[in-house]
This record gives structure tokens, C-alpha cells and sequence, in this order.
């Protein structure tokens, strides 16, 4: 089964969630789009938030696209994907299991194996995902609550969605099970090939659909020199960069993230439904700076066609659709 919270009416988004955290990551995102005529159904991937990892099968991208296929498959038009960091290699994979169940996709510092330093990765094939039931986190559990208390309380951190999903990941952290899947996630993308019949790098070549892909400048996580090599691979695709936010914990400048995520939805649909330049009229490597807008009063919210309803809860069963 599949759990997702949706929020929003209209044209559908599925939104897969970095590592370690699950679909409260993208409420603020999600309110966001709303008011641009989107609904999102932003997913928890298997082994993390209420969505279980069946059976003992490693958390490879192509188990975790399998599910969000199935919701793709289910839904009354092809949705767009938005896929962040851990969750941007998951919306690759589907792609290239099933691009004509896409309208396009967002991915915002994606995840992508490393093309360099490739022998460290290979220490991670002697690591055992089931170790980490063994942790005894119980005897440190107090200290973790506090800390996930004292992120909370923090006033700049208040609409920063991201970090407000990394504090719930404390307390599911005490599930043996989901410590065991984010280390399988861990180690799966550790030994993700970057080339070869396998390999992410070579098989991108063959995506066909629209794809925009969102930088953070302040990114300690995902290496900025991707950008680059994403240009050679996909020439025609467009590449924006939040120049003041970073990977995970943004606090003021969540806005500014939010705002970019907003803006590489609304041009990749722009491109799909061809009211935009070709795909392929990008100079390669080209990566256009979105503003930073902390200081910034907001703009006078634009009219809605309907109240945004608040998120509901759904869980689907795989193979249900």
C-alpha cells in the first residue's frame, strides 16, 4: 500500500520526498501550487512515514518508483512529478520505466550517482540494513526528543516545511523498520552505477519528456558542479538556481525555495503544453538564478477558483488501480 496526502484541486503532482522524511515535506510546496491550479498528492515511499516496506527487498530506485507508477496509473490524467533529492532519483527511474504515464517533471537537487570517488561507494556493499535494528536508541531517545523539540520552538524554522518533516523523522526513528529502510535507501543509491546498460548517467539519455531541475546554492549535500554534467546529458533541459537556500534546512529562505519549485512547475508545463520555447533551445549548462525574496513583502495573493482545502490522508493498495 501506498499512503499520500493531498492537497489542492486540478491538474495532478505526485511529490516524492527526500531521505528520511515522507509527504508533510511538502506542505508548504503543495499550498503553493494550489494557488496555481495544481493538485498534489505528495507521497511517503516505501519504508518511510505510514507507507511499509514489503517484505525484505532492498530499497532500490526501481522498487520505490513501482508504487508511485501505480498511483500514476490511477489517476484521471498523467500527473507531473516532483521528485527532491532521494525522491528526484526515484521520479528518474519512473520515467524510464513508464514516460507515457508523465506529463513532465521537477526535480529539485536530485540525487544522482556520483561519477567520481566511485571506490568508497563500493564499501557500502558490506553493510547490512538489518544492523540498524540493533541500535538502541531508546537510550538516547530523551536527548533526540528534546533537540526535535528545541527545532520546533525555532521561530525562523516556522514555515521551513523541510526542516519541520526532518524533526518527525526523530520520532520515527525509534521504528527498528524505519531505520532499516533509511539505511537500505542509503546504500542502494551508495551503489546506484552512473554508466553503463545500468547506469542512470547513460540511460538518461533516452528521456523524452519535459524535465526541469532546481539547484540550491547553499547545497552541502548535492554537488554543484551536477548542473554541468546534467547539460551534456540533457541539453534541452531547463535548470534553475535558488542561489540563497540549501539542501535540507533553509529557514527564511523556504520562501525563496518555494517560489523556485513554483516557478520550475509552471515552465515545464509551459514547455509540455507548448506554449514555450523547444526543449531542446536551452544553451547547454545554462542555469537561470531565482530571486531571493526574504525581505521582500509579499505580492498581494493572486485569486483563487476555489478554497484550498486542507490536506486529506489516502492510502492505496498496490495493483488497486
Amino acid at each position: 500500500m501506498l499512503h499520500y496526502e493531498q492537497w489542492g484541486r486540478g491538474d495532478p503532482v505526485i511529490a516524492l520526498h527526500p531521505l528520511a522524511l515522507e509527504s508533510a515535506a511538502f506542505a508548504g510546496v503543495a499550498e503553493a501550487l494550489a494557488e496555481h491550479g495544481f493538485r498534489t498528492l505528495a507521497v511517503d515511499l516505501p519504508g518511510f512515514g505510514k507507507t511499509p516496506n514489503p517484505g525484505d527487498e532492498p530499497l532500490t530506485p526501481t522498487r520505490m518508483a513501482e508504487p508511485v507508477l501505480e498511483l500514476a496509473r490511477s489517476l484521471e490524467r498523467p500527473p507531473l512529478l516532483i521528485g527532491m533529492s532521494m525522491g528526484g532519483r526515484v521520479a528518474l527511474e519512473a520515467a524510464l520505466i513508464e514516460p507515457e504515464l508523465l506529463r513532465g517533471m521537477v526535480l529539485v537537487a536530485p540525487y544522482l550517482p556520483w561519477r567520481r570517488w566511485r571506490v568508497g561507494m563500493e564499501c557500502m556493499r558490506r553493510v547490512d540494513p538489518r544492523w540498524a535494528e540493533r541500535l538502541r536508541v531508546e537510550a538516547i531517545w530523551p536527548v533526540i526528543k528534546r533537540v526535535a523539540e528545541a527545532i520546533e520552538s525555532r521561530p525562523d524554522l516556522e514555515h521551513d516545511w523541510l526542516a519541520r518533516a526532518a524533526v518527525r523523522f526523530a520520532y520515527y526513528s525509534s521504528c527498528p523498520a524505519t531505520r532499516v529502510a533509511f539505511l537500505s535507501a542509503v546504500r542502494e543509491m551508495a551503489l546506484d552505477p552512473p554508466f553503463g546498460p545500468d547506469g542512470l548517467w547513460t540511460r538518461m539519455r533516452q528521456l523524452d519528456l519535459p524535465i526541469t531541475f532546481l539547484w540550491a546554492g547553499r547545497d552541502a549535500l548535492i554537488p554543484r558542479r551536477h548542473h554541468e554534467d546534467v547539460a551534456a546529458v540533457l541539453p534541452g533541459a531547463p535548470q534553475i538556481e535558488v542561489g540563497c537556500a540549501g539542501h535540507f534546512v533553509s529557514g527564511a529562505h523556504f520562501r525563496c525555495m518555494r517560489h523556485g519549485i513554483a516557478l520550475a512547475v509552471l515552465r515545464t508545463v509551459e514547455i509540455e503544453s507548448g506554449h514555450a520555447d523547444s526543449k531542446h533551445a536551452h544553451e547547454p549548462g545554462l542555469v537561470t538564478l531565482a530571486p531571493c525574496l526574504v525581505g521582500v513583502p509579499d505580492p498581494e495573493e493572486p485569486p483563487v477558483a476555489s478554497p484550498v482545502p486542507a490536506a486529506t490522508a489516502q492510502t492505496v493498495q498496490e495493483g488497486s488501480a
